[in-house]
């Protein structure tokens, strides 16, 4: 039997949100924020309080036939994106299909007492479903921000990071989001850095059955943890790094996403493949080895001083603030 979560603490709650509340108030702190109704406006969002068939009628109305990412897992997984057996592989298959075709597949798997789990993933509207962004606009963010749809019915996707600021509207359906900050790394049990089956590693924990014997330390994630159910409309703000686990609870779910502000090194790789790198370096390098460059690190990138205010400016190389900040 699946034994739920224990009582977590709630994701802080915002209302009638603007550009300049959420720029000055929420973007200013490095915590997470649910925005209760801030695309409450979407037609999307409206159709989604009619009914499943209306939201999942309206987005098919905006397709091109352009073909997207999407993903299927036995019924067996529980819509849990993960593993396969022994870690041989992942538990899911994929398949390139156009996001009407995904919806028909939705609403027949609705029928199902057991259904596969099915997700369109992380899909550039533009490329798909043009017309929509402009037709249910995000007046918090950037209009260079290009936003993503994710369409699914009952999936879970372990707590991961993203390298990039996010916000995550609900057009249809609900989600649960159950968000780590980002020190809770040692008690979330990461599986393989460099082999996940989403882009950046994944908590080992089965949030709906944990097994404490295996993992014991979870308990003191799920103490630091905070959680939120949002519904049409709603939106949250997940900043770089945090870690979110999240549960698609409806037939059919539709979320749409904004990432920007990440920054890559300058070789243009972002700072997870760096730590790769450093990983790949030094964890084979004997303890007191590990232990001098651990002071390096912390002194040149973790302290948060200027390692370089005793050097002339002209010669800080890349020490300079440009090249640090």
């Amino acid at each position: 039997m699946n034994r739920p979560l224990p009582a977590l603490q709630p994701i802080p709650e915002w209302h009638d949100v603007d550009a300049a509340v959420f720029r000055n108030q929420i973007l200013a702190h490095y915590r997470p924020a649910v925005l209760r109704g801030v695309a409450r406006d979407w037609p999307a969002v409206r159709q989604a309080l009619q009914s499943a068939g209306a939201a999942a009628g309206y987005i098919a109305g905006f397709d091109n036939g352009a073909k997207v990412d999407a993903i299927m897992t036995p019924p067996e997984a529980d819509g849990r994106i993960f593993y396969a057996p022994g870690m041989d592989g992942f538990n899911y298959l994929r398949n390139q299909l156009p996001v009407s075709a995904v919806i028909g597949q939705l609403a027949r798997y609705a029928n199902f007492a057991s259904a596969p789990a099915v997700a369109v993933q992380s899909a550039l509207i533009a490329s798909c479903l043009p017309g929509f962004a402009e037709a249910n606009p995000m007046s918090l963010l950037d209009p260079a921000v290009q936003p993503r749809i994710w369409i699914g019915n009952r999936v879970i996707t372990p707590a991961h990071f993203d390298q990039s600021s996010n916000l995550a509207v609900v057009a249809a359906g609900r989600r649960r989001f159950t968000l780590f900050p980002p020190e809770q790394v040692g008690n979330l049990y990461i599986g393989p850095l460099d082999y996940a089956p989403t882009p950046t590693p994944i908590s080992m924990v089965s949030f709906k059955e944990p097994d404490f014997a295996r993992f014991p330390k979870f308990h003191a994630a799920l103490a630091a943890a905070q959680v939120a159910e949002l519904g049409p409309g709603d939106a949250i703000y997940i900043p770089t790094l945090w870690w979110h686990h999240v549960e698609s609870l409806d037939p059919l779910n539709v979320l749409v996403n904004y990432w920007w502000g990440s920054v890559p090194a300058l070789d243009g790789r972002m700072p997870f493949d760096c730590l790769l790198d450093c990983l790949r370096t030094m964890k084979d390098l004997p303890a007191e080895q590990r232990r001098a460059w651990g002071a390096l690190f912390q002194h040149y990138l973790f302290d948060g001083g200027d390692p370089a205010a005793h050097i002339p400016e002209h010669k800080r190389g890349v020490l300079a603030r440009a090249a640090i900040s």
